[in-house]
């Protein structure tokens, strides 16, 4: 079985902040893997993951050689993740990554169905399906984890950005030459699609407020938008900025707090979820 020796170790920032309640299902020896979700829980939030060099792109070309063996070879350096009781609203969960686990047909207590899925578009959707895996079915999965929660992360990015664009950035008479100096009738003002800003609407956070993580503080704009920095131009988003910030691939839910209070920004959004 190969395995990685020189990947960078997990950022210490990072891993102390996961929550007192994460799994980790990388680095873990195989008995610690978990192979059946835990009674009463729904399914594992993937909240970090990373891949190793030996897993290549999560994008193949027609020329590239062929896939690594997960089952021989250490697809991921890092994976974590912290178990729901129950499916949160995917409209409030837009770039959440979950797994889900299953006793396969044949009853198997050594192999696991695994399905991956991703709140995108208002809903959750499947996006991946294992059947009967072994232990190493994190690095399995690794692949399609990560391409998810980066599409989705960047997609939120790109929003944050367009959205600040079209508010701040752009001249007048270039937004109205665009006939982007107003909404149209009926339509609230677009925003980033992630609860940031669901919680500035229910008053759970202000716009000017701080979040903060591992010695790292953003500000709370309008719209979902986050402004890692002094200009207030630069537009992200939680999830987005911490990427950047530890060159993994997180969720930055369960990273950022409140600096009113230290509460989660996750626990921020299922209080929003529960009322």
């Amino acid at each position: 079985m190969s395995t990685e020796h020189g990947t960078p170790p997990i950022p210490a920032a990072l891993r102390d902040a996961f929550p007192s309640e994460t799994v980790s299902l990388v680095p873990a020896p195989p008995h610690a893997v978990p192979m059946r979700a835990p009674d009463g829980a729904w399914g594992l939030v993937v909240i970090a993951v990373r891949t190793t060099h030996s897993a290549g792109a999560p994008v193949r070309l027609v020329d590239d050689g062929p896939p690594p063996d997960p089952a021989h070879t250490d697809i991921a350096d890092l994976m974590a993740g912290v178990w729901l009781t129950a499916p949160p609203p995917a409209a409030l969960c837009t770039g959440d990554v979950v797994v889900r686990l299953r006793a396969p047909d044949n009853g198997d207590p050594d192999r696991v169905d695994v399905e991956l899925l991703a709140a995108m578009q208002g809903e959750w959707h499947t996006v991946g399906s294992w059947t009967a895996v072994d232990a190493r079915w994190p690095h399995t999965i690794a692949l399609s984890v990560l391409l998810h929660m980066q599409w989705l992360a960047d997609a939120a990015l790109g929003d944050a950005q367009w959205v600040t664009l079209t508010s701040t950035m752009m001249p007048g008479f270039l937004a109205r030459e665009l006939g982007l100096d107003r909404e149209p009738a009926g339509r609230s003002p677009r925003r980033v699609p992630d609860a940031l800003a669901d919680l500035v609407d229910a008053g759970l956070i202000e716009v000017g407020e701080q979040l903060v993580w591992g010695g790292h503080t953003v500000t709370v704009g309008e719209r979902g938008v986050v402004h890692p920095g002094p200009d207030v131009i630069t537009a992200s988003t939680i999830t987005a900025h911490a990427n950047h910030l530890t060159g993994c691939t997180v969720n930055g839910w369960h990273l950022w707090r409140r600096a009113r209070g230290h509460r989660l920004m996750a626990d921020l959004r299922t209080e929003l979820a529960t009322r």
